[in-house]
Protein backbone atom coordinates (compact mmCIF):
# COMPACT_ATOMS: atom_id res chain seq x y z
CA UNK A 1 0.00 0.00 0.00
CA UNK A 2 3.04 2.70 0.98
CA UNK A 3 4.84 1.97 -2.46
CA UNK A 4 1.39 2.39 -4.61
CA UNK A 5 1.10 5.75 -2.39
CA UNK A 6 4.92 6.26 -3.16
CA UNK A 7 4.28 5.84 -6.95
CA UNK A 8 0.79 7.94 -7.41
CA UNK A 9 2.82 10.21 -5.20
CA UNK A 10 5.56 10.47 -7.98
CA UNK A 11 3.58 10.29 -10.49
CA UNK A 12 1.44 13.51 -9.76
CA UNK A 13 4.89 15.22 -8.88
CA UNK A 14 6.10 14.59 -12.69
CA UNK A 15 2.65 15.86 -14.15
CA UNK A 16 2.73 19.40 -12.40
CA UNK A 17 6.59 19.74 -13.20
CA UNK A 18 5.73 18.85 -17.04
CA UNK A 19 2.84 21.06 -17.27
CA UNK A 20 4.28 24.12 -15.48
CA UNK A 21 7.81 23.51 -17.57
CA UNK A 22 6.41 22.92 -20.84
CA UNK A 23 4.14 26.84 -20.10
CA UNK A 24 7.77 28.56 -18.98
CA UNK A 25 8.92 31.09 -21.02
CA UNK A 26 12.97 30.55 -20.74
CA UNK A 27 13.75 27.69 -19.34
CA UNK A 28 16.06 24.89 -20.24
CA UNK A 29 16.91 21.21 -17.83
CA UNK A 30 19.70 19.87 -15.67
CA UNK A 31 21.11 16.34 -14.18
CA UNK A 32 21.71 16.97 -10.62
CA UNK A 33 24.12 14.47 -8.49
CA UNK A 34 23.84 15.23 -4.92
CA UNK A 35 26.32 14.11 -2.26
CA UNK A 36 24.77 13.95 1.14
CA UNK A 37 25.88 13.63 4.68
CA UNK A 38 29.09 11.27 3.50
CA UNK A 39 31.37 9.89 6.30
CA UNK A 40 33.82 7.33 7.64
CA UNK A 41 35.44 6.26 10.55
CA UNK A 42 37.06 2.86 11.93
CA UNK A 43 33.57 2.49 13.35
CA UNK A 44 31.47 2.48 9.89
CA UNK A 45 29.99 5.54 8.08
CA UNK A 46 27.38 6.43 5.61
CA UNK A 47 27.48 7.46 1.95
CA UNK A 48 24.69 8.13 -0.56
CA UNK A 49 22.87 10.82 -2.48
CA UNK A 50 20.41 11.30 -4.99
CA UNK A 51 20.05 11.89 -8.69
CA UNK A 52 17.62 15.17 -9.55
CA UNK A 53 16.12 15.87 -12.63
CA UNK A 54 15.46 19.71 -13.01
CA UNK A 55 13.28 22.43 -14.81
CA UNK A 56 14.73 25.71 -14.62
CA UNK A 57 12.36 28.80 -15.34
CA UNK A 58 13.89 32.07 -15.89
CA UNK A 59 17.73 31.11 -14.36
CA UNK A 60 15.58 31.18 -11.01
CA UNK A 61 13.40 28.46 -10.37
CA UNK A 62 14.40 24.92 -10.64
CA UNK A 63 11.78 22.05 -9.38
CA UNK A 64 11.68 18.07 -10.64
CA UNK A 65 12.14 15.03 -9.17
CA UNK A 66 14.37 13.16 -7.44
CA UNK A 67 15.73 9.27 -6.92
CA UNK A 68 17.70 8.69 -3.08
CA UNK A 69 20.02 5.77 -2.41
CA UNK A 70 21.76 6.18 1.54
CA UNK A 71 24.12 3.15 2.29
CA UNK A 72 25.14 3.12 5.90
CA UNK A 73 27.75 0.30 7.72
CA UNK A 74 29.05 -0.01 11.56
CA UNK A 75 31.86 -2.31 12.35
CA UNK A 76 32.23 -1.92 16.32
CA UNK A 77 36.03 -3.90 16.88
CA UNK A 78 35.05 -3.87 20.07
CA UNK A 79 32.07 -5.99 20.14
CA UNK A 80 33.04 -7.69 17.66
CA UNK A 81 29.97 -6.96 15.78
CA UNK A 82 29.35 -5.69 12.36
CA UNK A 83 26.65 -4.28 10.04
CA UNK A 84 24.53 -2.47 7.16
CA UNK A 85 21.99 -1.48 5.83
CA UNK A 86 20.44 1.20 2.94
CA UNK A 87 17.69 3.69 2.50
CA UNK A 88 16.11 4.44 -0.63
CA UNK A 89 13.15 6.33 -2.11
CA UNK A 90 11.97 9.39 -4.18
CA UNK A 91 10.01 12.60 -4.48
CA UNK A 92 10.54 16.08 -5.88
CA UNK A 93 11.82 19.36 -4.86
CA UNK A 94 11.73 23.37 -5.67
CA UNK A 95 14.42 25.48 -5.32
CA UNK A 96 14.53 29.44 -6.00
CA UNK A 97 17.88 30.45 -7.18
CA UNK A 98 18.69 34.63 -6.66
CA UNK A 99 21.43 37.25 -6.79
CA UNK A 100 23.57 35.14 -8.32
CA UNK A 101 25.19 33.13 -5.33
CA UNK A 102 22.11 32.01 -3.26
CA UNK A 103 19.32 29.39 -2.77
CA UNK A 104 16.27 28.65 -0.42
CA UNK A 105 14.53 25.97 -0.91
CA UNK A 106 12.35 22.91 0.05
CA UNK A 107 12.72 19.00 -0.71
CA UNK A 108 9.73 16.43 -0.06
CA UNK A 109 10.43 12.41 -0.28
CA UNK A 110 9.19 9.10 1.05
CA UNK A 111 11.98 6.48 1.81
CA UNK A 112 12.45 3.83 2.75
CA UNK A 113 13.64 3.33 6.99
CA UNK A 114 16.46 1.25 7.40
CA UNK A 115 16.19 0.21 10.96
CA UNK A 116 14.90 -3.17 11.81
CA UNK A 117 12.66 -1.88 15.19
CA UNK A 118 10.14 -0.04 13.11
CA UNK A 119 6.39 -0.21 13.24
CA UNK A 120 5.68 -2.07 10.77
CA UNK A 121 3.79 0.89 9.35
CA UNK A 122 6.30 3.22 9.57
CA UNK A 123 8.70 1.40 6.94
CA UNK A 124 8.00 4.06 4.69
CA UNK A 125 8.34 7.49 6.13
CA UNK A 126 7.82 11.09 4.93
CA UNK A 127 11.16 13.39 5.01
CA UNK A 128 10.20 17.18 4.09
CA UNK A 129 12.98 19.04 4.27
CA UNK A 130 13.84 23.17 3.78
CA UNK A 131 16.61 25.12 4.08
CA UNK A 132 18.92 26.99 1.45
CA UNK A 133 22.53 27.72 0.87
CA UNK A 134 25.36 28.82 -1.94
CA UNK A 135 23.93 28.76 -5.73
CA UNK A 136 26.38 29.33 -7.76
CA UNK A 137 27.06 28.88 -11.65
CA UNK A 138 29.92 27.89 -13.34
CA UNK A 139 29.11 27.74 -16.93
CA UNK A 140 29.63 24.05 -17.36
CA UNK A 141 28.10 22.92 -13.86
CA UNK A 142 26.07 24.84 -10.95
CA UNK A 143 27.19 23.84 -7.45
CA UNK A 144 25.05 23.77 -4.54
CA UNK A 145 25.64 24.10 -1.22
CA UNK A 146 22.89 23.97 1.33
CA UNK A 147 21.80 22.82 4.94
CA UNK A 148 18.46 21.75 5.62
CA UNK A 149 16.32 21.30 8.38
CA UNK A 150 13.55 17.57 8.42
CA UNK A 151 10.56 19.40 9.28
CA UNK A 152 8.70 15.73 9.82
CA UNK A 153 10.88 14.89 12.35
CA UNK A 154 11.47 17.99 13.87
CA UNK A 155 7.84 17.83 14.85
CA UNK A 156 7.86 13.89 15.97
CA UNK A 157 10.42 14.69 18.32
CA UNK A 158 11.23 13.46 20.93
CA UNK A 159 9.05 10.17 19.95
CA UNK A 160 12.46 8.29 19.16
CA UNK A 161 10.41 4.91 18.49
CA UNK A 162 10.51 5.57 14.71
CA UNK A 163 13.48 7.27 13.79
CA UNK A 164 14.00 9.60 10.82
CA UNK A 165 15.59 7.22 7.73
CA UNK A 166 18.13 9.70 7.52
CA UNK A 167 19.16 10.24 11.16
CA UNK A 168 21.97 8.89 11.41
CA UNK A 169 23.62 11.62 9.19
CA UNK A 170 22.54 14.92 11.23
CA UNK A 171 25.02 16.94 12.63
CA UNK A 172 24.35 19.20 15.24
CA UNK A 173 23.58 17.64 18.90
CA UNK A 174 22.27 19.48 21.90
CA UNK A 175 24.16 17.85 25.32
CA UNK A 176 21.73 17.61 28.30
CA UNK A 177 23.86 19.68 31.05
CA UNK A 178 22.46 17.10 33.63
CA UNK A 179 24.23 13.89 31.44
CA UNK A 180 27.27 14.78 28.81
CA UNK A 181 27.43 11.45 27.60
CA UNK A 182 23.22 12.13 26.15
CA UNK A 183 21.81 14.89 24.31
CA UNK A 184 19.49 14.80 21.31
CA UNK A 185 20.30 15.71 17.77
CA UNK A 186 18.41 18.53 15.31
CA UNK A 187 17.47 17.32 12.37
CA UNK A 188 19.70 19.11 10.43
CA UNK A 189 21.38 18.12 7.41
CA UNK A 190 23.98 19.19 4.85
CA UNK A 191 23.45 18.80 0.80
CA UNK A 192 25.93 19.05 -1.97
CA UNK A 193 24.65 18.87 -5.32
CA UNK A 194 26.25 19.24 -8.73
CA UNK A 195 24.09 20.52 -11.99
CA UNK A 196 24.75 19.74 -15.31
CA UNK A 197 23.15 21.77 -17.94
CA UNK A 198 21.42 19.68 -20.74
CA UNK A 199 20.23 22.15 -22.88
CA UNK A 200 20.10 25.95 -22.78
CA UNK A 201 17.23 28.66 -24.63
CA UNK A 202 18.91 32.07 -24.81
Amino acid sequence: MKIIFMNRFIFCLLFVFSYTFSSAQSYHSELGVEIQAASFSAQGGTFGGALKFAFVEEETIAFGPSLRYQYMFSNNTYLGTSGKSFTLGGGGFFHYRFLDWFYLGTELEVLKNPFNYMVPDKKWTLTAFIGGGISRDFGFVRLNAGILYDVVDGLNNPNLSNPSPLSRDYFLKISDPTNPNMGKYVPLIYRITFFFPLNRNR
